[in-house]
């Protein structure tokens, strides 16, 4: 390999380094929101660290929604763009979202394990799938059809299935079907992936500020310690909004990244063949 080769695949692991350092930090950022609430004064003035659920509005869900906007925007629009940026992230979240399930699911009630194990299984898992594209498109197909599931959940109070263990097997059916397609059609599967998964996030983001209730729903889906369905009440005119929301930007990136990036060559070409050629002349 020429020093000119060597140069320049340093320069991209360089910067595919920093871009993967920012992306850890503003995910920090927004899983941080949720450890450390700003104190209020409570009704008789004294000062209270406690929330008030889906319907008041801290600094720190302020940038939370801000990240989830931004890194939303990134994989809507971009996702095929900035492959492994994105696979990055797909592994993060997936990763980080298994843990923090299985701990919610298992008892764990403690915010600081929740949010410390969550971050450093993501950042594993992340790390994992940019070294692993395969397994990444994967990956990334499962937790779009398990997103679209959640979405089609969310249409109705307390969930199109209300049973906890019926919208587990449909959460499931569809997170192995897109696992498969991750095989099958990786190409396909990142950009309608991450415009799907980039659409959620938007959505999520916007709630944030909004307040409709959608995110503290979705908890309510994955959850099956939450009791949050009783606090959510009936499904709202601004939170269908978000949910029609959802689906227009979800469209919009599948337009913009196959017209735009749909031929790009994610995976370097394979080096040339080196060595000395032995030519032969027929006699």
């Amino acid at each position: 390999m020429s020093s000119t080769a060597i140069a320049q695949r340093s320069r991209s692991t360089l910067s595919r380094l920093l871009l993967y350092v920012l992306v850890v930090l503003s995910t920090l950022i927004n899983t941080m929101t949720y450890a450390a609430p700003v104190a209020e004064k409570s009704s008789d003035g004294t000062l209270s660290t406690s929330n008030d659920g889906p319907y008041s509005i801290t600094v720190q869900s302020g940038i939370a929604g801000a990240v989830l906007i931004v890194l939303g925007l990134i994989l809507c629009f971009f996702g095929m763009r900035f492959y492994h940026v994105t696979m990055f992230l797909i592994g993060f979240y997936f990763f980080a979202n298994v843990a923090y399930i299985g701990m919610a699911n298992g008892g764990v009630t403690s915010s600081t394990l929740l949010l410390v194990i969550s971050i450093v299984v993501g950042i594993l898992g992340g790390l994992l799938l940019v070294y692993c594209s395969r397994l990444g498109a994967a990956v990334l197909g499962a937790l779009a059809l398990y997103s679209l599931g959640l979405w089609i959940l969310g249409w109705k109070s307390g969930g199109v299935i209300t049973s906890h263990t019926g919208r587990g097997i449909f959460l499931g059916v569809l997170a192995v079907v897109g696992f498969v397609m991750g095989f099958i059609r990786e190409r396909e599967t990142i950009i309608v992936g991450t415009a799907i998964i980039g659409a959620y996030s938007i959505v999520g983001g916007i709630d944030f500020y909004v307040h409709t209730g959608f995110i503290e729903q979705t908890d309510s889906f994955i959850n099956s310690k939450s009791s949050i369905d009783s606090r959510v009440g009936n499904v709202s005119g601004k939170q269908y909004a978000l949910l029609a929301a959802f689906i227009v930007l979800a469209a919009l990136g599948m337009v913009v990244q196959f017209r735009w990036w749909g031929r790009r060559t994610f995976r370097p070409a394979p080096a040339p063949a080196t060595g000395d050629a032995v030519h032969t002349e027929k006699p």
